[in-house]
């Protein structure tokens, strides 16, 4: 059986891997969200469906960015010398 401060670094570790997933996945969302702009200065027949898209991926992008930076508090609050 793991002792605490095994359990806490082990929550920590996959804490800062959490936290890299989530600012990857809106760094993928805002490169999509790109994309379609793109694609709707490009193609006109598309333009609203395109914008809407870049729209509602932009705000994921910031979502999740705003989760990570959440878990990112958490890491700088609990990882550090005494902090257990």
């Amino acid at each position: 059986m793991a002792t605490s401060e095994e359990q806490l670094k082990a929550l920590i570790k996959d804490l800062y891997e959490l936290s890299r997933y989530l600012h990857s996945r809106g760094e993928r969302s805002l490169k999509l969200a790109r994309q379609f702009e793109e694609h709707a200065q490009s193609d006109p027949g598309n333009r609203e469906f395109d914008l809407t898209q870049a729209r509602m991926l932009d705000y994921q992008h910031h979502i999740w960015h705003e989760i990570g930076n959440l878990v990112d508090r958490l890491l700088r609050q609990y990882d550090r010398p005494g902090a257990s």
